[in-house]
């Protein structure tokens, strides 16, 4: 098992991210290594407490996409244009829908794990 894991992280690091990687570059800024340090730091932050500070189970994949989303939203509200609220919330809106079916698709998972053991 630990071999199929390493596997998936060279695919990843081959892939130079994958497909969440492609999710993380669509979004305002987070190309600039400042941008990109700041939505890390309050990552960990989150992460950090939902870990040490609370007793709530939390998804990082839910909180990850979740400050990604709110940061898109802040940026579309600070410049008020209806072009740029028109592109970010299709684009919430996707990001949303995928994790619904990662959500429906490991819950999916967990049920016929549990059946057929």
């Amino acid at each position: 098992t630990v071999g199929i894991l390493v596997a998936f992280l060279g695919y990843i690091f081959y892939t130079s991210g994958g497909k969440i990687q492609d999710i993380v570059l669509s979004k305002t800024g987070t190309r600039y290594i400042r941008s990109a340090a700041i939505i890390n730091f309050a990552f960990a932050a989150i992460l950090y407490f939902f870990k040490e500070l609370n007793g709530i189970p939390m998804s990082t994949t839910f909180v990850f996409c979740g400050l990604l989303a709110g940061r898109e939203l802040a940026i579309s509200y600070q410049h008020k244009t209806r072009q740029q609220k028109a592109i970010v919330f299709p684009m919430l809106t996707s990001d949303f829908m995928k994790l619904m079916l990662g959500l429906a698709i490991s819950i999916g998972i967990a049920f016929l794990a549990a059946h057929f053991s």
